[in-house]
């Protein structure tokens, strides 16, 4: 019996890239079950464009931030009985045989995982091999993908993706439920596979299959209500996962970091408050 899959994507004031993310979608070579499209209440025309599409499914809600659009989109999946559940935000593109590149390899893996691009690089720094949660001296990040790592290489195991092209089966949800809503943006997709990992499940980062990223990968400066959830999800990471020593170091090491190459005081104030939340592991 063939296995059914449903893509759903996460969008939010992108209507440009969302409809590129869209003819990825609809131009796969193992065509696809159904399309979802989490609307987080986009003001750019999004919702008026979508009415007018005949095969997609969507879902507009309040905006609830990527991990909210997730929680939504993963739960509409299993709900609806499908086997895979293939998760991407709006600014991804796949490639034709993206998908069927990821079912191509041996069954074992319930997550798989794009080698995602830009089209002037050779691989994204983001998907992590490897994280550190003993040592409260080094950074979280143990060992990322890089261009090297790849070399040679069919697939990646990996303990830490984004939700920028990993296919799910419905077995991890059952085992380890849907991704925290309340961590709204960043870090909630390492969160949920952090947790995947825990529980025994292998993750692969399949390099035949590519996914390219529209949006360039850059360090910005983040407006203090973003600055607010950069420091509170890292550190509520370590205070789940880390050892004793991470938790009484880490947290603080990261705050003052941060804290030291800040000057606006909104920006400060939301740091505080983003340290105090994520050390008491208080989710709002």
């Amino acid at each position: 019996m063939t296995e059914t899959i449903a893509a759903m994507v996460v969008t939010y004031n992108r209507l440009d890239l969302l409809k590129e993310t869209i003819a990825g979608l609809r131009g796969q070579s193992r065509k696809l079950d159904e399309i979802i499209i989490i609307n987080n209440s986009s003001t750019d025309g999004t919702l008026a464009w979508l009415e007018q599409q005949t095969d997609l499914t969507v879902i507009t809600q309040p905006n609830c931030g990527g991990a909210g659009g997730f929680a939504r989109g993963i739960g509409y999946g299993f709900e609806h009985g499908y086997d895979w559940i293939w998760c991407m935000d709006d600014d991804v593109v796949p490639m034709p045989d993206c998908l069927e590149q990821l079912l191509g390899i041996s069954p074992s893996s319930r997550i798989r995982a794009p080698f995602r691009f830009e089209a002037a690089s050779d691989a994204l720094p983001q998907d992590t091999l490897e994280f550190n949660f003993t040592n409260p001296f080094k950074s979280l990040w143990k060992k990322m993908i890089t261009p090297q790592s790849i070399l040679g290489a069919k697939t990646l195991d990996a303990e830490g993706l984004t939700f920028e092209g990993p296919l799910l089966h419905r077995s991890v949800i059952e085992s380890i439920g849907l991704p925290d809503a309340r961590f709204f943006i960043f870090a909630d997709d390492s969160d949920y596979f952090i947790r995947a990992h825990r529980a025994g499940y292998r993750a692969l980062i399949i390099i035949a299959a590519r996914m390219e990223r529209k949006i360039p990968y850059v360090t910005r400066t983040s407006p203090p209500w973003k600055a607010y959830y950069e420091l509170r999800n890292i550190i509520l990471l370590d205070m789940r996962y880390g050892t004793f020593p991470v938790k009484l170091v880490r947290p603080l090491y990261y705050f003052l970091k941060i804290l030291r190459n800040t000057g606006d005081s909104a920006t400060r104030k939301s740091l505080l408050k983003g340290f105090l939340h994520g050390i008491a592991q208080r989710l709002e």
